[in-house]
């Protein structure tokens, strides 16, 4: 076969046509399962490997999925902040190293809009820990979080830097906790 390339005018150039609407979920009659596997499942825009649309951490919630899968309407969260009040109860020794114990208080709970738009999502910081006293932070659907479900194998350390805990709950997107300064003092 022999090729033969076109003669006479070009062809025009085709015309820029509108940006086609980016792709969205309707999350709007989703159910409570629905909506929190389709929330877990949220990839950030990142590209980071496994980072999430929908995460927490010392600022807050923010919001920031990739464009495919962005929800058509902003998705109402639950928030609760819970006060982690520590007391040692064994000091560190050559065998075993501290032992706490753990009191949870609520300090409130609080339905958050986010989305569709990326960002951080407004008063959704968890409170300043100080001594003796840390928070955690969690992010669900559905009903509220029993104290039962927090977690009592906390990560003792010498930050204030957020680290993700397990949370058990059917509704639970995202947890957080942010140690006092110094729980060797307590």
């Amino acid at each position: 076969m022999h090729y033969t390339p076109a003669t006479g005018s070009p062809a025009p150039a085709a015309s820029p046509s509108p940006t086609a609407p980016k792709e969205c979920v309707k999350t709007a009659g989703m159910s409570v399962e629905q909506l929190t596997g389709y929330l877990k499942e949220l990839r950030s825009s990142s590209g980071d490997y496994q980072t999430k649309g929908l995460k927490l951490d010392s600022s807050g919630l923010n919001f920031t999925p990739e464009d495919i899968k962005r929800p058509c309407e902003a998705v109402s969260v639950k928030l609760a902040h819970y006060w982690v009040d520590l007391k040692k109860t064994h000091k560190a020794d050559a065998i075993s190293g501290a032992r706490y114990e753990y009191t949870y208080t609520l300090i409130g709970t609080a339905s958050h809009p986010a989305g569709p738009q990326d960002g951080r999502v407004p008063d959704s910081a968890p409170p300043d820990a100080s001594v003796c006293r840390g928070t955690v932070s969690v992010v669900y659907l559905g009903p509220d979080i029993p104290v039962r479900a927090l977690p009592y194998d906390l990560p003792l350390v010498d930050t204030t830097a957020p680290a993700p805990v397990k949370v058990d709950g059917d509704g639970v997107l995202s947890a957080m906790y942010v140690s006092p300064p110094n729980p060797d003092l307590c």
